[in-house]
């Protein structure tokens, strides 16, 4: 028995100092985009918090870049039926972002972005809303993903 942990304190020894390091490591994105504060003035509850989830706001004092973003979401049939009644929904979210220093309130760039996703309506009411709420998580999550990306290639410039 002691020769058993013996050999596996030696082995995971000899693993840990194998000197492997990693080649890519992977950021988190409130670090990475720590100088931005977002400011969402118009949008859903439910577009707020998806979107404070997404992103982690540092104080509005300690930021260089300001992004002022208007939230809007649409909903439209996808597939009408013969008799009707519709069976499949879209919903297209809506960022309008303005990006300006937060010194001096300088405009920086003036932008959209749009997220998509669709949502079938053949369950009952219940599941219908909850399948739409997470369409539109969707949406806003690739609309904000965008409106990321493009921040950051604006501000590294």
């Amino acid at each position: 028995m002691i020769k058993k942990v013996l050999i596996v304190i030696i082995f995971s020894q000899f693993i840990s100092n194998c000197g492997f390091t990693p080649t890519l490591k992977t950021l988190d994105d409130s670090q990475s985009s720590s100088d931005v504060f977002y400011q969402i003035d118009s949008g859903s509850y439910l577009a707020k918090q998806t979107f404070r989830t997404l992103f982690k706001n540092i104080d509005k004092s300690k930021a260089n870049y300001i992004a002022k973003i208007n939230i809007t979401e649409s909903e439209s049939a996808v597939n009408i039926l013969s008799n009707g009644s519709v069976s499949e929904y879209k919903v297209e979210v809506l960022f309008k972002y303005k990006l300006v220093y937060a010194r001096n309130n300088e405009l920086i760039q003036d932008s959209l972005t749009r997220g998509f996703a669709n949502y079938d309506v053949s369950s009952s009411e219940y599941t219908n809303n909850l399948v739409k709420n997470e369409a539109l998580k969707t949406a806003i999550n690739e609309a904000a993903q965008l409106m990321s990306i493009i921040i950051k290639g604006k501000i590294s410039k």
